[in-house]
């Protein structure tokens, strides 16, 4: 029979119980792992749901270029005493390059383009055309300069939530895919880092000697070179793509994992069950990966999440100067490399929500680091 005492209650069965206690133990820390781990579910969700989620194809243009948050519905408006009730067998006005007609191509309507400088609503009066194809968002200020006009309906058409890229590309869509390549190039780069610096440094501190001093030294030059500079020399070097680009940011965290990884050994293999290990004649590599080798997984674990966060903005910094992935895949660096110019032009959406992504990826992986490294820590809170 479970007993409860003020120091240690009784352990809960429920899964929401269970991330309670977890805070009893861990105290903020457990918070931290926990809503980093939601973030992180969220966005692998997302990415493998890109297909589902995505309301238009990432690299199409789906309206209008420049379409602000929530933008893209249109709106017909006819003169008064027309008698024009819907868009069938009549002639429609729109822009240039706009939703309104783009969607009268894909509605297969009979069009009348006409440049921005021109008036639609003249081009109506004039003939040409008996209805103007408008966006909904400046509709009513079309119709307070133009009383003689009225709405025939609601507004339709496609709706961009987050707006649309200078060629009319939704944002939204480009974050949902853009998502796959960002994690992608993270994770690769940290995986492969780890697989390379960790067998490195296991072997370096448990042997020491000249093979040790020769590893140490190559890795410290790694180390002092400043990350970002030397990613951007090797995608350079190497070229494009996700692969390369993945190679080029391991090289920066390898020594990272080969420092933690190398001092951790120096330290665990002077304890006394190592020295039991020896003493009872176990061979050196059963020693490695059977005593030192476990107690070394939780910090590379820790640091395993922590270097995904940095790779996601190192990756994102080197799509900004244009040695990330492919241009013509989506990609949240590049989009705000893109957008950059469009802000003196109050065109704020290109860049924020893209950044927006990126600190938002970064926070979950660093909250569920952070985190990790405190749970994993073996000095429990006490109560």
């Amino acid at each position: 029979m479970k007993t409860t005492d003020a120091k240690h209650p009784v352990e809960p069965t429920s899964l929401l119980g269970r991330l309670l206690h977890g805070a009893y133990w861990y105290g903020a820390e457990w918070y931290w792992t926990v809503t980093g781990g939601v973030l992180l579910l969220l966005i692998i969700l997302i990415t493998l749901l890109a297909p589902v989620l995505s309301p238009f194809e990432p690299t199409v243009s789906a309206g209008g270029p420049f379409e602000p948050p929530g933008g893209g519905r249109v709106v017909l408006l006819a003169p008064q005493g027309s008698g024009i009730t819907s868009l069938e067998g009549i002639t429609v006005a729109a822009y240039y390059n706009t939703t309104a007609a783009l969607l009268a191509e894909e509605r297969g309507l009979s069009l009348k383009r006409f440049q921005v400088d021109k008036d639609l609503f003249e081009q109506v009066r004039a003939g040409k055309a008996q209805a103007v194809l408008f966006s909904a968002r400046k509709a009513p200020e079309a119709l307070a300069a133009n009383p003689d006009f009225v709405q025939v309906g609601g507004p339709f058409g496609p709706r961009f939530w987050l707006g649309t890229d200078n060629l009319g590309r939704d944002i939204l869509s480009r974050l949902i895919w853009g998502a796959r390549a960002v994690l992608t190039v993270a994770i690769l780069s940290a995986l492969f880092s780890a697989l390379v610096g960790v067998p490195l440094g296991l072997l370096s501190g448990f042997f020491g000697g000249r093979f040790d001093r020769v590893l140490s030294l190559i890795m410290d030059s790694i180390y002092s070179f400043p990350g970002l500079i030397l990613a951007i020399a090797l995608a350079a070097l190497l070229g494009s793509g996700v692969l390369n680009i993945s190679i080029a940011i391991a090289v920066v965290y390898i020594p990272i994992f080969f420092r933690l990884v190398r001092g951790q050994v120096l330290s665990i293999k002077q304890e006394l069950y190592v020295e039991a290990a020896r003493s009872i004649g176990a061979p050196g590599r059963v020693i490695l990966w059977k005593y030192i080798f476990p107690n070394v997984i939780p910090s590379v674990v820790v640091v395993f999440s922590l270097n995904i966060a940095d790779a996601i903005i190192t990756e994102a910094g080197l799509a900004f100067i244009g040695l990330g992935v492919d241009p013509s895949k989506p990609d949240w660096g590049y989009d705000i490399y893109r957008g950059r110019s469009e802000l003196v032009g109050g065109r704020w959406w290109l860049v924020t929500f893209p950044g927006l992504a990126i600190a938002t990826v970064a926070l979950g992986f660093s909250l569920f680091g952070e985190g990790l490294s405190e749970i994993l820590n073996p000095r429990l809170r006490e109560a």
